[in-house]
């Protein structure tokens, strides 16, 4: 291009100026054109509210870290996910689809439990024998045919044997639980359950006979020793050299069972580790051609009870009496992304990577929870659903399609690339894997409808507004689409609350009525959002707001009916299904 401009400023005839010129259009379109290709880092936290991110609610103290990033980066206050629990909310960040096309509706079970019954050891599940769908393409798939270097590390929960276990689903390597270690018992005695928010012990190795034990123990035995224990892979060849379960077992890949949280202090120590090492060893410069791009994934347990943290972060919070554990584990995975952040602005990559840091839903206001062992979802309560006269009660955060389920926190940063600002428009975790895709210059298959949209134009600047009128739809527990947005406006074809009636306090009461109904709407149920976040008063938005919704609603499903979709396969196994290093112990311990 610079020898370009040069001929045309020596050129002496018009034509050949008129030439040049053109040339020089059709570099600087090629240079525009060219895709950035840049490392992708993405975090992924758990049962995470909006209210607690101190850019958000600045009464939070333990986010220095995330909130320097929003600071620093785009602030999204108005960021959903596509599912509001586990599985399905993975599911719509790694496709850019509903739960509606990928068959994904509900958690994969990973870890059996073994029940004793008049002395007779049997096994109950759920263990899954399989995963998200293999007809489903992932953003680690898509990735990696355009040449990236695909890495995960932590809670992947879609499924783990061979063909489901991210090593089959584009990822190079793998290092994590699975996702069994939020389905362990919650806490280390019987009478805990989950309401005092204490560290969980891991799976005991050992079942009681059932003989000279009191009825208590009996069932603190089969409820808790029973499960088989939490296993930990590693699919890096850390240990040795494999990269996924071809020829083997997936069973082979799993160095510890049950895996000790406390004694690996894995909850901050080894995965920040190794996602600082693969960053600082693996992400590309800008202008190195030798060197392929980095995607790293990671999916941290936090603040997914049970709650814990390594010591170091004990007095991390000043959060009055159990309010504490969870504040201290908020803050020690806020200590993992600044160290992760730092590792990528000290590295090779530092003005060529993209972070961009969410959850997978919003906190767990599950009757079987405590109040004080959640976060919060800000303003955004779901009031309607607890109101005698609206929902009647119920939980209004997971597992619904209120906003407290379904908008988290979202901030990106890219250095020298992404303006620093606040982003207000609706955007989704549907969104990344067209926006990634775009940034990569990769190809998205053509024989399947995509949820999400290409938010790369708002990124670099050139189209700030791209998301502005877009139509985002919430899926319920079975994958359908339930509640609408578009602008301020929200809909909702069906209303339901969480559990028996959100959490309970240490004395056993409720924070919300029991009474949960189940309610579908025709015409739909609205609310303004500007004016009501707290989604408290139905409106009247007015007849051409009622028909645009309806008319989108309709859409979708006809869409949905008519195009690729996937079966996802929730049936279950007996021990044989079991993640399960240890076939001989029926608790499936190899380390004990």
């Amino acid at each position: 291009l610079e020898n370009i401009l040069i001929m045309f400023i020596s050129a002496k005839s018009n034509l050949l100026k008129m030439a040049l010129l053109f040339s020089v259009v059709v570099s600087l379109a090629f240079v525009a054109s060219e895709p950035l290709r840049p490392n992708i880092v993405l975090l992924f936290m758990d049962d995470h509210g909006w209210g607690d991110f101190g850019a958000n609610v600045p009464a939070v103290k333990e986010t220095p870290n995330l909130d320097k990033l929003a600071k620093d980066g785009l602030h999204l206050t108005d960021f959903h996910v596509g599912a509001s629990v586990c599985t399905p909310s993975r599911a719509t960040l790694l496709t850019g689809r509903y739960g509606a096309r990928t068959g994904v509706s509900g958690n994969f079970g990973l870890i059996g439990q073994v029940v004793e019954l008049l002395f007779n050891i049997v096994s109950q599940g759920p263990e899954s024998l399989h995963g998200i769908a293999q007809t489903e393409r992932t953003l680690a798939n898509t990735l990696g045919d355009a040449g990236y270097e695909a890495h995960m590390i932590g809670k992947w929960h879609l499924g783990h044997h061979p063909g489901y276990h991210p090593t089959y689903r584009g990822f190079q390597t793998y290092s994590g639980d699975m996702g069994c270690l939020d389905t362990t018992p919650q806490s280390c005695t019987s009478e805990d359950k989950r309401d005092i928010g204490a560290p969980a012990c891991p799976a005991l190795c050992n079942i009681s006979t059932g003989k000279n034990t009191s009825f208590r123990q009996f069932l603190f035995n089969q409820f808790s020793a029973g499960k088989n224990g939490i296993p930990l892979y590693d699919s890096k060849g850390y240990w040795k050299q494999t990269t996924n379960c071809t020829g083997h077992d997936c069973n082979l890949d799993i160095v510890e069972q049950p895996f000790n949280q406390h004694d690996h202090v894995f909850f901050s120590l080894i995965p920040v580790l190794q996602a600082a090492s693969i960053i600082k060893n693996m992400s590309r410069a800008k202008d190195d051609k030798n060197k392929n791009p980095l995607f790293l994934y990671v999916a941290f347990a936090h603040t997914h009870t049970p709650l814990a943290y390594e010591t170091a972060f004990e007095n991390a919070s000043s959060r009055p009496g159990n309010l504490k554990i969870f504040g201290n584990t908020l803050a020690e995975v806020d200590h993992a992304i600044g160290v992760i952040r730092d590792a990528v602005d000290s590295g090779p990559g530092a003005n060529n990577t993209i972070i961009w840091v969410t959850a997978d839903n919003g906190p767990a206001d599950l009757s079987s929870v405590a109040c004080f062992a959640i976060g919060s979802p800000g303003p955004y309560v779901g009031a309607w659903q607890h109101s005698p006269g609206g929902g009647g009660g119920g939980g209004s955060c997971k597992t619904t399609v209120w906003e407290g389920g379904h908008r988290v926190l979202g901030v990106t940063y890219w250095s020298s690339v992404i303006q620093p600002g606040t982003v207000t428009d609706v955007l989704s975790s549907l969104d990344l894997t067209p926006t990634f895709a775009a940034l990569a210059g990769a190809k998205l298959p053509e024989d399947r409808v995509f949820d999400g949209i290409d938010l790369s134009p708002l990124l670099l600047g050139t189209n700030v507004s791209i998301a502005k009128d877009r139509m985002l739809f919430h899926q319920d527990g079975g994958g359908q689409p339930a509640a609408g947005r578009r602008g301020k406006y929200k809909a909702f074809w069906s209303t339901y609350g969480s559990g028996g009636g959100g959490c309970f306090y240490q004395n056993q009461s409720h924070r919300w009525p029991t009474k949960n109904k189940h309610i579908q709407h025709n015409p739909p149920l609205f609310f303004d959002l500007e004016q009501d976040p707290g989604e408290s008063t139905p409106i009247d938005p007015g007849q051409d707001i009622v028909d645009l919704f309806q008319k989108e609603y309709q859409l979708l499903l006809t869409n949905i009916q008519n195009s690729f979709k996937s079966y996802s396969n929730y049936s279950s196994g007996g021990p044989s299904a079991w993640a399960c290093c240890n076939k001989q112990s029926p608790t499936c311990c190899c380390n004990a």
